[in-house]
This record gives structure tokens, C-alpha cells and sequence, in this order.
């Protein structure tokens, strides 16, 4: 198992104060397929770096790099090692994506790989910016989406935040007004990582310790407007490549059997329901089976464009 960081250049096209994003690239070279390799870019949730994507323990991207899949973690600006903004209310979801895709091209590309097949995987917040990634200019072949449904989290809102919901236009419009108001600042820290409601009541000491160490700021404009219901449901729309969504029984999410409503535009949408677990799925006892789950799906989608 090899694991390198390096920093990818995204200068040309980030807000000021913003040159370099951090990027993780976890792979085993001896397992890689012979053709058409799989190529799994991650993004974390709110409130985490890529850490929570390698914890001690609880180490998703060695399980996959395992199974001969090329995976690339990237930091959000602002978060982890990657650079911070001079102006972090800057950070919407549009532009944290059109950066974000800026830093995957190039570091695939430096991979110097024969026609990858390139998946994008999120974890909550993450798995919204995915979204906006591939509504804005299509990089990935599919989407892993984790802890996301698409309905946002209405029963946590207040009366003006639910004002704008079902409101794309008005939501861009007001929501810096509208994270200020909530959050005070546009980098948070010290977030609900632990949170039962996140994490569940049986959550090992182990775990909560490796999620707190895998802990990063929360972006305001892109956290709350994961929040809101309706709030990308034109990006999500147009989403037309397979969509695997695995969520835990006890996820945020809303009835998983919904989940395919928010994504007209895709004829293959998969729910994978992981059992006993919350949120933060990767803490979970049987995460493997989710891990698996992915595994096998990117296979799938492999295999599939192979014979396009």
C-alpha cells in the first residue's frame, strides 16, 4: 500500500489566498486492473478533512486501495492542509466545485493513467458538492453518494431558512445572509462530530476519538445549503450517470426509499441501507459491508465502460 500527498495547483481559478489544495492518493499498484483502472475521488462531509476517509481503525481508503481501486482524497480550500481563502464567505457550493474539479483533472492526470474510469464519492456535505461537480462539468462516471439523500435537513431549520426552501434562485441569493446569521462565521470548528444523532449512543471511545482527530472547519455557504430542501434540486436533476447511495438505517437522510426522487435524470439509481448504523457510517461495526458495497459497485460501473 502506497499513500502520497502532494498539493495541486488551483490558483488560476480559486478566490484569493487560495493556490494549493491538498490531495491524498492511496493505491496499490500490484492490485490495479490491467485496463481501464478505477480511479475513487473522495470529499468529506462538514465539519471533517480526508482524515475521516483514513482513520486509525476505521480505514475506508486502505480497504478499497485493497481491492485495486486508485483512491484520491481531496481537501475542501479551507480545510485540512489545503489552502484557506483571504475571504472564506467566498466558499459556495459553485465555486468550491468548479475548484474542487480543477484539482481532480489535474491530479489524474499526473497519475498518467490509460483511460481511468473516474467515480466521485461525498460524505454529506461532500457527497452534495459531488453533485455540483457533475451538474457543472460532468468529470465522474458515477457517484458514491454517502449519508445524502437530496431532502436536506427541514426539521433543523429555522422559519427563514425554511422560507427559502424549494427556492434555488432564492437560496443562492440569501444565503450568506442566512449562514451568517446561523453560523457567525464562514469556516466553523468544533462541529456535532460526536453527536448522537450523528454517531448513535453505542459509539466506541476508539471511534469518537478517531473521528475527533479527523475533525476540519464546516463551510458555512456549503453547509447550510446541503441543509436546504430544494436548495440544488436543479443540479441534482441533471445528473444522468449511476448513482450508488449507501446510508445507515439510523442516517439523517429521511426514508431511503425516496432517495431515487431526487435524481430524475439517472436510470440506474441504487440505495444500499447499511444496518445499526448512524451517519458517520465509516465508525460503524459492519462498515465493511458498505465498503464492500462500493467495491463492488465501481467494479460494476468499470466493467460497464469497458464494453461502451
Amino acid at each position: 500500500m502506497k499513500r502520497r500527498s502532494v498539493r495541486i495547483a488551483v490558483g488560476d481559478l480559486a478566490p484569493p489566498g487560495v493556490t494549493r489544495l491538498a490531495v491524498r492518493v492511496v493505491a496499490d499498484p500490484d492490485l490495479q486492473a490491467a485496463s481501464r483502472p478505477v480511479v475513487l475521488c473522495c470529499f468529506p462531509g462538514g465539519g471533517m478533512s480526508t482524515a475521516y476517509f483514513e482513520m486509525d481503525g476505521y480505514d475506508m481508503a486502505a480497504h478499497l486501495a485493497g481491492a485495486g481501486v486508485i483512491v484520491v482524497l481531496v481537501d475542501h480550500p479551507g480545510v485540512g492542509d489545503s489552502d484557506v481563502p483571504d475571504d472564506p464567505w467566498t466558499l459556495r457550493p459553485e465555486l468550491v466545485a468548479d475548484v474542487e474539479v480543477l484539482a481532480v483533472e489535474r491530479v489524474i492526470a499526473g497519475l498518467g493513467l490509460a483511460n481511468p474510469v473516474v467515480i466521485g464519492l461525498g460524505h454529506s456535505m461532500g457527497a452534495m458538492l459531488v453533485a455540483y461537480q457533475q451538474a457543472r462539468h460532468r468529470p465522474y462516471q458515477g457517484l458514491v453518494l454517502v449519508g445524502y439523500s437530496g431532502r436536506g435537513l427541514p426539521e433543523v431549520l429555522r422559519r427563514e431558512e425554511l422560507a427559502v426552501a424549494h427556492d434555488p434562485a432564492g437560496a443562492r441569493d440569501a444565503i450568506v445572509q442566512l449562514a451568517r446569521s446561523r453560523f457567525g462565521r464562514p469556516l466553523v470548528s468544533g462541529g456535532p462530530a460526536h453527536s448522537e444523532m450523528l454517531v448513535g449512543p453505542h459509539a466506541s471511545p476508539g471511534a469518537l476519538g478517531a473521528l475527533g482527530a479527523a475533525a476540519g472547519p464546516l463551510l458555512a455557504l456549503c453547509g447550510l445549503t446541503s441543509m436546504l430542501p430544494g436548495s440544488h434540486a436543479d443540479e441534482l436533476a441533471s445528473i444522468d450517470v449511476p448513482v450508488l447511495a449507501g446510508v445507515g438505517d439510523h442516517d439523517i437522510v429521511g426514508p431511503p426509499h425516496e432517495i431515487p426522487g431526487h435524481f430524475p435524470g439517472s436510470r440506474d439509481v441504487t440505495v444500499f441501507v447499511l444496518q445499526d448504523a448512524y451517519h458517520n457510517s465509516n465508525i460503524a461495526p459492519n462498515r465493511h459491508l458498505l465498503w464492500d458495497r462500493i467495491r463492488d459497485w465501481t467494479e460494476m460501473i468499470r466493467e460497464r465502460c469497458s464494453v461502451e
